[in-house]
């Protein structure tokens, strides 16, 4: 056989090469020193392998509690694995029962089992789960799971019923590792017990099971044999005279070499060894430190002869490993030692010369051999990696040997034949990917519910190699076929699938594959559909179908929709996983988009009946707002009529042409008079306002003279001062332009603004004034604006209300008047304003005062580039200059725009030598 030595073999070779010269020096001082040094050598070495000896013992001690530790740790996760598992499947659907034995207490019979068959076929469910996990932990003898229920018992190994039949009648109720674990609230160890199975000693890793509602069910528990512990103890390296020991907490000794059932029966309690009775007040001493969890290395008398004990704790179990070794054992290796030192002293010396001699002759022969084996190799191991690193994935090595070298060359070979072939695989992913975000993209541009139901079938067939694709919906419980592509040619195939397999639908709670696709949620591939059971004959007649492929459509939180059905009819080709995978990808992608159209179809149809619903209120309310106004304007004309006779007959009568009156006659008919007069004045203002609401008024706009129209008010206004220390003032511009409006309705503005301004303010003075501006009218477009303000003195508006005062039956100053009105005058004025497309607006301080400002086109003849001039001239002929502050600067402020442009009647303005009623 060719000798083909290892790397780590030419490297020590190497090593020793170099290191020969200084090894020869070495070693020849040493053995010179040795000698003179052989006496105190033997007594140190003799102290210095006691002291090794004690620490390895001790480590001996604390490396077997740290192993049985994890050894007892893994199998308590392998019991709580277990109970979890268990406790997971209580509850369930009923359980199956199946052939495996289980145990009922006292024994189990055909009543017994009959009487608690939930539990039979719970216990049974845990069965493979018990085997599964005590075949994977050599140290466990057994497991099994007990329940409170029936004493019912299940075990990994159906063999033990046998055994307890045999010693029956047995309740796993009444067992120390049942009774331990119900007292407990999570995994415990037992004390040693002689096994009812085996008639061995065993102790129990047990766990309680405990729904989270706190009821208890039972216990889940596996047994370790005495034996198994006490084989693997003795494995321990520590002489033919010494042992080992398992104690717990209380002192009592679990686990001993000659520990072994003698006359205890498995219903009774093992008696043990507890070493806190021992006399030895030294080891009751020690043991107390074994309890308290502490590790360490002792001398105590055993048998009458010093020896030492280890021990170290072991926490999962709240157990301690005691090894014990005689002194004179510990103490013996090191006398050996020293006797052999000087017997190996001159042997040594004669192997090391003859050593030297033949390492000097081939260490120049070794080296140049190595250095070449190793250049030449690793220079062709790293090259093929330089060619995978540019990307050439067919770069192979040739054959390097068997030894490390060698390996790494067929690692390396097998490295690059898996990578060509994963990045084979990645590209083909990343093309199907590809592929399915083209298609993704492509429906969900599709907005038609039926139109995308027939794009789904057949991008199914394009894109992903099948031949034929069916989609089922889902219809309250069943499933339906919406649509299908049978291929080219095969319209008419698929319109009678579709019959077919509607004809008679799918139940979701039925046996078929599709139902079970459903509830699984799983991709299903039926390779055999004709003898399939859960297969609808009918339907498999009208496909033909020699294998398919179905997986579940679902929607968002994980809404059945329907599912994907497709096949390789004509082409034969075997569907795989990978298929399965695509096109349940593909479903999932599907879901999504059903449910986007569905939705925003619903949307779109609701948004049409609301719209629907919207316009035919809104008809509704036009046409009871217009008989509303039809109506008021009706019965406001019909009371003017007797108030216009109530006010003239009383004034005939006030004017003593009916003869004289007495003085309580003529206040009675002053009183009539008057509030006749005031009544029609609020019959006038709620008609005008009915005939703007119905539509009814028309403007009749011409050129108006707007500095004559202003003097005509103030004319009119100077009556109504009643005394008051009050001056009316009008500033003008000498040009100001015509206007575009109806006069009366421009009359009516201003006599409403005027009367309320004096009404309101006590002393100081009332200005009207007017200017050009240019203003974006509703076309976007500047229209030339004259703009007239009405500049009070008095009482103000606070900020607050200045949106209020516009609107209807709104008097924001009501209660400080004489005369209350209908809080209508400012409504109509903003109305009469915006008819004219004009803006009204307004601007106060409380305390100061309130400007009132609206604007009116300027005529079309007059609509010329306009200057403000220089100067203005009053209505008293006084000069005044236009940038003249009339009124304080905090006036100004920012205006709103109003709606609902109306129409009014001016036919009351002379009526009345007052005001009309305040509607601040």
């Amino acid at each position: 056989m060719r000798f083909n030595p290892s790397i780590q073999q030419k490297i020590l070779a190497l090593l020793l090469s170099l290191a020969l010269p200084p090894l020869a020096l070495v070693g020849w001082l040493g053995l010179a020193g040795l000698t003179r040094a052989r006496d105190t050598a033997m007594q140190e070495g003799i102290s210095a392998l006691q002291t090794q000896a004690e620490q390895t013992l001790a480590d001996r001690a604390s490396d077997k509690a740290r192993l049985y530790d994890q050894a007892l740790a893994a199998i308590e996760q392998q019991v709580e694995s277990v109970a979890t598992y268990a406790l997971a499947a209580y509850g369930r659907e009923p359980l199956t029962l199946t052939s495996d034995r289980v145990w009922v207490a006292p024994a189990p019979s055909a009543d017994q089992l009959q009487r608690y068959p939930a539990e039979v076929a719970y216990a049974q469910h845990i069965i493979p789960m018990l085997r599964a996990t005590v075949a994977a932990n050599p140290l466990v003898s057994i497991g099994y799971i007990a329940f409170e229920q029936g004493g019912v018992m299940a075990f990994d190994d159906e063999s033990v019923v046998d055994a307890l039949l045999a010693i029956q009648p047995f309740d796993p109720r009444t067992r120390p590792w049942y009774l331990a674990a119900r007292a407990s609230n999570g995994p415990v160890w037992t004390d040693t017990y002689v096994d009812a199975n085996t008639g061995l000693l065993a102790t129990t890793c047990a766990m309680p099971l405990m729904t989270p509602e706190g009821t208890f069910l039972g216990v889940v528990a596996f047994d370790l044999l005495l034996r198994t512990i006490q084989q693997d103890l003795l494995t321990v390296d520590i002489g033919d005279q010494g042992y080992a020991l398992l104690v717990n907490e209380r002192g009592e000794v679990i686990v001993r070499p000659d520990m072994e059932v003698r006359d205890e029966q498995w219903n009774e309690p093992f008696q043990t060894e507890n070493l806190l009775d021992s006399p030895s007040p030294e080891l009751r001493e020690l043991v107390a430190a074994i309890n308290g969890r502490e590790q360490g290395i002792a001398r105590i008398e055993d048998k009458n002869e010093p020896a030492y004990i280890a021990y170290a704790p072991i926490p999962t179990a709240g157990w301690s490993v005691a090894l014990i070794i005689p002194a004179d054992q510990v103490i013996a290796p090191a006398v050996r030692t020293g006797t052999r030192i000087g017997e190996r002293q001159e042997e040594l010396q004669r192997q090391l010369v003859i050593l030297l001699i033949s390492l000097g002759a081939v260490i120049s022969l070794v080296g140049l051999f190595l250095s070449h084996s190793f250049t030449r190799r690793i220079s062709s191991v790293r090259q093929g990696v330089q060619a995978i690193s540019q990307g050439n994935l067919q770069q192979r090595l040739p054959p390097a040997g068997t030894d490390e070298i060698g390996q790494l060359a067929e690692t390396f070979n097998h490295m690059a034949d898996v990578l060509e072939e994963k990045v084979h695989e990645l590209e083909s992913n990343a093309e199907q990917l590809a592929r399915l975000n083209s298609v993704s993209q492509e429906l969900k541009g599709i907005l038609d519910l039926p139109h995308l139901l027939k794009a789904i079938p057949h991008a199914i067939c394009t894109q992903f190699a099948f031949d034929r694709a069916v989609i089922y919906l889902v219809e309250d419980d069943y499933l339906r076929v919406v649509e299908a592509s049978f291929g080219p040619g095969g319209r008419e195939q698929a319109r009678h699938f579709i019959e077919v397999a509607n004809s008679q639908p799918l139940a979701l709670d039925g046996a078929t594959v599709e139902a079970d696709v459903i509830r699984s949620g799983k991709a299903i591939i039926v390779d055999n559909p004709w003898s399939h059971p859960g297969v609808e004959p009918r339907k498999q007649a009208a496909s033909a179908s020699h294998a398919y492929v179905q997986v579940p459509i679902f929607g968002r939180e994980g809404r059945p929709l329907g599912l994907l059905s497709a096949d390789c009819h004509l082409s034969r080709r075997t569907i795989g996983v990978e298929d399965a995978s695509r096109l349940l990808m593909f479903a999932g992608m599907v879901g999504l988009t059903i449910e986007n159209v569905q939705l925003y179809q619903d949307l779109e149809r609701q948004v049409t009946q609301r719209t629907e619903e919207l316009l035919v209120a809104l008809e509704l309310a036009h046409q009871a707002d217009r008989r509303k106004s039809d109506f008021l304007a009706g019965l406001s004309h019909e009371l003017r009529t007797p108030l216009n006779a109530i006010i003239g007959f009383s004034t005939i009568m006030l004017d003593g042409l009916d003869g004289s009156l007495t003085p309580s006659q003529r206040e009675d008919l002053t009183s009539i008079n008057r509030n006749g007069r005031f009544l029609l004045y609020l019959i006038t203002e709620l008609l005008d306002l009915a005939r703007i609401e119905a539509g009814h008024l028309k403007l009749e706009r011409t050129h108006v003279d707007l500095a004559s129209i202003i003097g005509e008010v103030v004319d009119t206004v100077q009556g109504i001062l009643q005394g008051k220390p009050l001056s009316l003032n009008v500033t003008l511009p000498s040009d100001l332009p015509l206007v575009d409006a109806d006069a009366d309705r421009v009359r009516q503005i201003l006599l409403n603004l005027l009367s309320n301004a004096v009404k309101f303010s006590h002393k100081g003075s009332v200005t009207v004034s007017a200017y050009c501006l240019d203003e974006l009218n509703e076309d976007a477009q500047i229209e030339p604006m004259v703009a007239v303000r009405v500049t009070d003195t008095g009482i103000g508006i606070p900020k607050e209300r200045l949106n209020d005062i516009f609107q209807e039956f709104v008097q924001i100053h009501g209660g400080q008047s004489r005369l209350n009105g209908t809080g209508l005058g400012l409504t109509i004025t903003r109305r009469l304003v915006e008819a004219h497309h004009g803006r009204i607006w307004v601007e106060s301080v409380p305390g100061f005062g309130s400007t009132f400002s609206f604007t009116l086109p300027v005529a079309q003849a007059h609509r010329h580039t306009l200057r403000l001039p220089d100067e203005t001239v009053s209505a008293s002929g006084v000069t005044h200059q236009t940038n003249q502050v009339l009124y304080p600067e905090e006036f100004l402020g920012p205006f709103s725009l109003l709606d609902d442009p109306i129409q009014s009647d001016p036919s009351h303005i002379n009526t009345l030598n007052q005001p009309p009623s305040g509607e601040r």
